[in-house]
């Protein structure tokens, strides 16, 4: 063996030892969060505020030549409860496990109730939740201009999606604010997620920022027929065609709604499969104008309201 074959020899498990070292180190920071979310957790049920919960996992694994990061058998325990809801993997993509990432996802799969949630509800019930699960996508971007991007999307079995999509404006003091929290060590963040004024700061930074367009849509595969039949079934509500007639007489009596949403909204009341808002304001929704009440005054009717965000709904 010549010997730049043994210096390449050399050099490749020089590089697959490193890329073992950091992937280790990722899954120990992972580790670490979880442990942090705990303690949270613990310290929360000894002052009274909640149950005890915790999170425990079957495992973790990180790529971070593909930054891809993985939780395997999630389940969450309630006090005496014990285990009530399991998820079978989460996996975040383009994120850093020990600081914050201007982009990133989210995808995780089958969330589901454990039999000690569904002996709490009656027969039907049990037997309807036991057969959902969850499943969700979710993903961001943050740009030097101040504009952040999200989006989501929460599926029940194949029944029934409902996702939003939204951009925000002026969120430079609140992703600077979160830039420096994530920076800090599992002790630090801990100690000022613990102090009271921590949702005050975080409140702080938010309401500097503006939200300036956006839609939220739904997508219906026979779920909610099937969850009125059950419900209808326990006596709980009327059944479904009664529930159509009392939405479509509601709609009627909508006054401030222009025609056209009144329409999509009895089409999809009628056939319950898409419906979908949008909204895409003249300028950006700032939350400070909304908290103080000075957009209030500024759009005193539902009609004025509705032109200066451009509210579109469509249905089907």
């Amino acid at each position: 063996m010549n010997k730049s074959v043994i210096a390449l020899v050399v050099i490749a498990a020089v590089a697959a030892g490193g890329v073992y070292y950091a992937n280790t180190q990722a899954e120990n920071a992972i580790k670490q969060q979880l442990e942090q979310a705990n303690q949270s957790y613990r310290n929360m049920a000894a002052n009274g505020e909640m149950p005890l919960i915790s999170m425990s996992y079957q495992a973790v694994s990180a790529n971070v030549l593909t930054s891809t990061y993985s939780i395997s058998g999630l389940d969450v325990s309630v006090a005496e409860l014990g285990s009530v809801a399991t998820i079978e993997l989460i996996t975040a993509k383009d994120v850093n496990p020990r600081k914050l990432s201007d982009k990133g996802s989210m995808h995780f799969s089958g969330a589901k109730a454990t039999d000690a949630a569904l002996q709490m509800l009656p027969p039907d019930a049990s037997d309807f939740v036991k057969s959902l699960a969850l499943h969700g996508d979710y993903s961001y971007e943050y740009k030097d201009n101040g504009t952040l991007l999200f989006k989501q999307q929460t599926r029940i079995n194949d029944e029934f999606s409902l996702g939003y999509d939204f951009t925000f404006a002026q969120m430079q003091q609140f992703w600077q604010y979160m830039r420096e929290f994530s920076a800090l060590s599992p002790e630090q963040q801990q100690a000022i997620v613990n102090d009271e004024g921590y949702a005050e700061q975080i409140m702080a930074k938010l309401i500097t920022a503006a939200l300036s367009n956006g839609e939220l849509s739904i997508e219906n595969n026979g779920f909610i027929e099937r969850t009125l039949a059950m419900t209808a079934e326990q006596g709980q509500t009327p059944d479904l065609d009664a529930i159509k007639g009392m939405a479509l007489l509601n709609i009627s009596m909508l006054e401030p709604l222009p025609q056209q949403m009144k329409d999509a909204l009895a089409e999809f009341v009628t056939k319950p499969e898409k419906l979908k808002l949008s909204f895409n304001f003249a300028e950006p929704l700032e939350f400070a104008k909304v908290q103080s009440g000075e957009l209030l005054l500024q759009l005193s009717s539902p009609e004025a309201f509705i032109e200066f965000a451009n509210l579109q709904l469509k249905a089907n």
